[in-house]
């Protein structure tokens, strides 16, 4: 039977029309990490337009992108403030209209293109103030803009969002449940004289969402006539400090809060502090949270990463202020799971025309593969985990994978390839007696160059890798320090999570003739 064949009648059959059944290959970012001559200290959403043109010129079709909402003074891009605003940090601030003469104003931010660690918390309260300049002297040309009111009218997340960033500030930037008790839970008489009240302020929210939406929608029209599709990135969980949690509490249980059970990989498991769903209450309201979160997320992408997609089957629910060991599964009976997942499953994942693929990493329940195998979404494979659990644990051979699946050699919350191969040697010797390599201590170039043209000829019909996998091919274009090129380590507060930067600029990346040629191989 053939993949088209395969595919016919299931609800994703539109989408995977769109982008195409068959090979598809790219580079996963955090669009944090990349910068240009004009970039402010951190990647912008137009940084994006030289990485599309210099993967359309090698064949590749697909950047992935971390979340890019709003995560307010938290660099973690998983910890937002709303699921469906746009950070402003991420501003091509150059590019703003009716901002002549503002440019000089760049000039300390970009000073901080050179810095080795993003420096998250400086350039955010930059940028705001920057914005807040901006749009004191622009705002009356951009709201005469034919297109703002339609943006506003649309996006029914956008005032609640704007008058909950409104209240944090005036809240000292504390959590919404240690605000006033008035405007903790407001009844809708207070909501309406808060709007009024702070409408001012709201605005300035609105126009810079408006002008995020603008840039990234840009951004994507180019990739389309490029060839290339932007994949975003849906968290399953949203922070309890957001918008969307104060607006909607009946949407959430607080009885528990959600992280992972103890596994070989997190001996302690992790606590990760985010509110369960209240399930029953989203059905009853048809999933139209989920539904609207999904058309916001369309309007930007062609693709989305569903994180922790087994979270729709069930969560690890830890009571409040213990430890993950005290956890158990919700919902706890395997058969509800099943029943729960499949039917948000089958309302979701064709509802928009994005294909969704889903992180369904460690040893999730074989219901959970049944559910991706019925409904055309496919799941996520990493090497080192491929493997023939019960036969020794063998490598399971790239040509064996299925098709219907998404190949990568790391993710943003793993060592890459290079760290993986120096702190777990008995792993690494295991891959170089499956390979028949001759085992060495530190990975060469070219078995790195090797175990990523394996991942691009797996049967798998995606193959994506963050950009520094393909960067470490050229040792000089990394940082000498493996763990340097780590993004994040989840579970802990380490200094440096989230705040990972390419050593170089893009200018200088994509006119690199060894990683060029690198890339031809790997691809070829």
């Amino acid at each position: 039977m053939s993949l088209e064949s395969k595919l016919q009648g299931k609800i994703t059959y539109n989408a995977w029309k769109r982008i195409g059944i068959h090979a598809h290959h790219g580079i996963n970012i955090p669009l944090f990490s990349i910068h240009t001559k004009k970039s402010c200290g951190v990647g912008e959403f137009y940084d994006l337009l030289p990485l599309i043109d210099w993967c359309a010129k090698h064949g590749m079709d697909v950047i992935q992108l971390l979340p890019l909402n709003d995560s307010g003074q938290d660099p973690s891009p998983y910890n937002a403030l709303s699921s469906c605003a746009l950070h402003p940090i991420y501003l091509s601030l150059h590019a703003l209209p009716y901002s002549d003469g503002m440019e000089v104003k760049l000039e300390p931010l970009r000073a901080l293109n050179s810095s080795k660690h993003l420096q998250y918390e400086h350039i955010y309260q930059e940028k705001l103030r920057f914005l807040r300049k901006y749009i004191k002297r622009a705002k009356e040309d951009l709201l005469k803009e034919g297109d703002y009111e339609e943006f506003v009218t649309k996006h029914h997340w956008l005032n609640p969002y704007a008058l909950f960033r409104v209240l944090k500030n005036k809240c000292d930037h504390t959590h919404w449940k240690h605000w006033p008790k008035e405007l903790q839970s407001p009844s809708t008489h207070q909501l309406k004289k808060l709007y009024s009240e702070h409408s001012n302020e709201i605005e300035i929210y609105s126009i810079i969402q408006y002008l995020c939406f603008k840039q990234l929608k840009k951004v994507k029209s180019y990739a389309e006539s490029k060839g290339v599709f932007l994949k975003g990135d849906v968290p399953i969980l949203v922070s309890p400090d957001s918008a969307d949690v104060w607006m909607d509490p009946t949407f959430f249980d607080f009885n528990y809060v959600a992280g992972s059970p103890p596994n070989q990989f997190n001996p302690e498991g992790q606590y990760w502090g985010f509110p369960l769903y209240n399930w029953p209450a989203m059905k009853q309201d048809h999933y139209e949270w989920w539904k609207k979160r999904l058309l916001t997320a369309a309007e930007l992408y062609h693709l989305y990463r569903i994180d922790h997609i087994i979270g729709f089957f069930r969560l690890w629910a830890i009571p409040p202020d213990q430890d993950p060991a005290q956890g158990t599964f919700v919902p706890s009976d395997p058969a509800i799971m099943e029943a729960q997942g499949d039917r948000i499953l089958q309302i979701l994942a064709g509802f928009t025309d994005m294909l969704p693929i889903g992180e369904d990493l460690g040893h999730p329940p074989s219901f959970l593969q049944m559910s991706l195998n019925k409904y055309g979404i496919p799941g996520t494979k990493v090497f080192r985990w491929q493997r023939d659990w019960a036969n020794g644990e063998t490598f399971i051979p790239y040509e064996s994978y299925e098709p219907i699946s998404m190949t990568s050699v790391s993710t943003h919350d793993l060592s890459t390839v290079r760290l993986w191969w120096k702190k777990h040697p008995k792993e690494s010797k295991a891959y170089a007696a499956f390979k028949g390599w001759k085992y060495k201590k530190e990975l060469s170039p070219e078995y790195q160059l090797e175990i990523l043209y394996d991942n691009h000829h797996s049967s798998s019909l995606f193959h994506i890798n963050l950009l520094q996998e393909y960067l470490a091919l050229v040792p000089e274009l990394t940082w000498e320090n493996p763990d340097d090129e780590r993004i994040n380590y989840p579970g802990t507060l380490k200094p440096h999570n989230w705040k990972y930067r390419y050593k170089f600029p893009l200018e200088t990346l994509t006119t690199h003739n060894a990683f060029n040629e690198g890339i031809k191989r790997v691809l070829s």
